[in-house]
């Protein structure tokens, strides 16, 4: 995320901090309904949120209950 930050605010800070702040309020309203964002692969509580062109994929873990963030990608390989 940092690096997606500052490469933003090589062009304009104010656009980066506006970034992050939606793209947080975003990944902590997950829980709110997990299962309503875009299914990843073949497994139902592998999902994924897209936000402005970039891909947050998650996990939905109901042996912790809780929601685990696996990383973020825009056009590049996630691996």
């Amino acid at each position: 995320m940092k690096t997606i930050v500052e490469f933003i605010a090589l062009d304009s800070v104010n656009r980066a901090l506006q970034f992050y702040d939606k793209i947080i309020f975003k990944i902590q309203n997950i829980s709110d309904n997990p299962y309503a964002y875009r299914k990843r692969e073949d497994d139902e509580d592998l999902k994924e949120l897209i936000f402005k062109g970039y891909t947050i994929p998650f996990e939905i873990d109901k042996k912790k209950n809780k929601i685990v963030i696996l990383g973020i990608f825009n056009q590049n390989a996630w691996k």
